[in-house]
């Protein structure tokens, strides 16, 4: 005993941790003492080891008295902290304890257990809970006010109210905010009579919003009036929040027409233009219940600001859906910015008096307006609609394109097949290319003979296109026009191909695939690795390995990953075999592929101490999962020697479990 504490008071940590460690399966009652004294050492690692050693292998009577002892402790964080999370982590079992060990004259001590309690949850502290809300430290009734909060029982609801209309600030505060987080509406005229204590109204406020009572929507409206701006934007954000609690957007409005008359529409956009992003949000949202067009212009040039576009466009979104035609006068402007936001307005409200609007701007010289026309346009579902938007097929802006194509795909039963199968011969060629992409949208399995075909287009891109609407498609005569492609001389035709064949998967298909592990492309050579890893076939291991010797190192870093997801003991020899490689990303991701091998600890574990950061990252995240015994101690001695601020935070966190 006498050469344990000798050993435990050793200025070195790993000394320190081993004594600790001596302690374990001795089941003596006279180590209890020994292990408290390592929960006052500096190092957690060895605080860490003492708790595990007394929760394993001691009864909670035995030992729970000396850990509510360290809460006394004043000059040591480390100890309080480590007693304040080994008592948490004991839940109920140490209730009745803690119960026992707030009758103590240090107010520091009663706050402690106040917290771990409130933590537990426990019904049989309750008594004890409300008890500490008349403790003489403000900070222990301030803590139990805090913890009750979350309890929602209707018992505590009573003693928060008594707090509330005690005066004493300091747990008043928080009283409000739990009656809010509770949702009693026994606490509503409590906080109606608390708004007329001005330091208390940000709380009340608070908690009105939560509770969401009808009858506090005067006092909360008729604080926007308040002197303080601080008070009416708490008002403002709790008439959000009643809002979004259930309370109609007819009875806001009203109430705000009431108290402000036709000056409400300043009130708010006022406050739209506030400094506080919270607050705008809260204004943006109650300026579109106001379904007031004198809001329209302002509400525009807020739209022009990135993160409040979205809440502008919700806010008009509202007002459309009721009145829709109050927007259409908003199209009439010269400015492109605000010409495409009317009509991402109008495309989610979807009514038919916008379809002319949405007909003149595919015309329009600004390209993103003609793209949002086009997808606006396709929700309205028209007929009509179609030979507009295979006029932007055409256009001279890539996203214009795109946004037809959607759009076509939207329309897909308005669409006649064979007038676009016949596109796919048009003179132009993206013209063809966006209608290869339209049939592979479709999945237009009469058009797989005309998209083969078209695998011979002289344009890479219409090729390119072809084998993507092939993919999609993905019947058995698409799979075998995809297997031609596979021979294209283009590059990224042959990538295109040997992904898309992969993620379809079936029978011949890893022949095709092995035929292309030898061509003169690096990256063809890469994507081949990644199809063949997709087909989980048993075959594929020998080939992968073999592309373990290619020249380039992005093709054996693929072909690892892909024998990761293989398995088995032929992916798990050929991976390790590639730790030795002087390529340090190829070891880096060799030592990554192990970690879900089984009997690979002794493997890993040397490179805990390679030279190269990352891979005693990814060594240690490998292990991470294996951190028992020796492993964890390998684990904590790396923690001892890493200097590297990104792996010690990686070791942590899987010592810490």
């Amino acid at each position: 005993m006498q050469e344990l504490e000798r050993l435990l008071n050793d200025e070195n940590i790993e000394i320190r941790r081993q004594a600790v460690e001596k302690l374990r399966g001795g089941r003596n009652c006279a180590y209890i003492p020994l292990l408290l004294k390592a929960m006052t050492d500096i190092s957690w690692r060895v605080r860490k080891s003492a708790v595990d050693i007394l929760f394993a292998e001691y009864a909670v009577d035995e030992y729970i008295s000396g850990l509510i002892d360290l809460l006394y402790i004043e000059d040591n964080a480390g100890a309080r902290n480590s007693a304040i999370e080994a008592l948490i982590k004991l839940g109920r079992k140490a209730t009745v304890f803690l119960i026992e060990g707030f009758k103590t004259a240090n107010r520091d001590v009663r706050k402690f257990i106040i917290d771990v309690l409130g933590e537990q949850m426990d019904s049989r502290s309750l008594p004890l809970m409300l008890e500490a809300l008349k403790d003489e430290d403000e900070n222990v009734r301030a803590t139990a006010v805090e913890h009750l909060g979350k309890v929602g029982e209707v018992s505590v609801v009573d003693a928060l109210i008594e707090i509330l209309d005690s005066g004493d600030l300091w747990t008043a505060y928080p009283a409000a905010d739990a009656l809010g987080r509770i949702g009693n509406r026994k606490a509503v005229s409590h906080l109606l009579d608390a708004l007329n204590r001005k330091p208390l109204r940000e709380p009340v406020l608070k908690a009105l919003g939560m509770l969401a009572d009808l009858s506090t929507l005067p006092r909360v409206v008729g604080l926007l009036q308040d002197p303080s701006k601080n008070i009416q934007e708490h008002a403002l954000r709790a008439i959000e929040k009643m809002y979004h609690n259930g309370i109609k957007a007819e009875e806001i409005t009203d109430e705000l027409k009431k108290n402000f008359g036709d000056k409400a529409i300043e009130v708010l956009i006022a406050h739209a233009w506030s400094n506080k992003n919270e607050v705008r949000i809260s204004a943006i949202l109650l300026l579109g219940l106001m379904k007031d067009e004198a809001a329209y212009g302002p509400l525009l040039d807020i739209s022009h600001e990135e993160e409040f576009a979205e809440d502008v466009k919700n806010a008009f979104v509202y007002i459309g859906r009721d009145r829709p035609e109050s927007l259409l006068k908003l199209f009439d402007t010269g400015n492109p910015h605000q010409l495409r936001f009317i009509c991402e307005v109008a495309g989610k409200i979807v009514s038919p008096v916008y379809y002319d609007k949405f007909a003149k701007l595919m015309n329009d010289e600004d390209g993103h307006v003609r793209a949002v026309a086009a997808r606006s346009m396709a929700g309205l579902n028209k007929a009509e609609s179609v030979p507009l938007l295979k006029r932007l097929l055409i256009d001279q802006y890539e996203d214009v394109q795109e946004a037809a194509v959607d759009a076509l795909n939207m329309l897909k039963q308005r669409l006649e097949l064979t007038d676009l199968i016949s596109m796919l011969r048009a003179e132009y060629g993206v013209l063809r290319k966006n209608t290869a992409r339209i049939l592979g949208m479709i999945r237009a399995q009469q058009a797989v003979t005309d998209l083969g075909f078209a695998l011979k287009d002289e344009k890479v891109e219409v090729r390119k296109a072809v084998v993507e609407a092939l993919s999609r498609i993905g019947t058995e005569d698409a799979v075998r026009y995809l297997k031609y492609a596979l021979t294209d001389e283009d590059p990224d035709i042959r990538i295109s191909a040997t992904l898309s064949l992969g993620a379809i998967g079936g029978e011949g298909i890893l022949d095709a695939l092995t035929i292309l592990t030898a061509d003169p492309d690096n990256f063809v050579r890469v994507s081949a690795a990644k199809a063949i890893g997709m087909l989980r076939d048993t075959r594929s291991v020998a080939i992968l390995t073999g592309l373990l010797r290619d020249q380039s190192g992005f093709v054996v870093t693929t072909a690892l990953e892909a024998l990761k997801a293989a398995s088995g003991d032929d992916a798990r020899n050929a991976i390790a075999g590639m730790l030795s490689s002087p390529d340090d990303e190829v070891k880096r991701t060799a030592i990554s592929c192990l970690e879900g091998f089984d009997g690979v600890e002794e493997l890993l574990v040397p490179f805990l101490k390679d030279p190269d950061w990352a891979a005693r990252m990814a060594a240690v995240k490998a292990l991470g999962r294996r951190a028992q015994g020796n492993i964890r101690a390998e684990l904590e001695k790396l923690l001892d020697s890493e200097e590297d601020p990104t792996v010690i935070k990686a070791v942590e966190e899987i010592l810490s479990v």
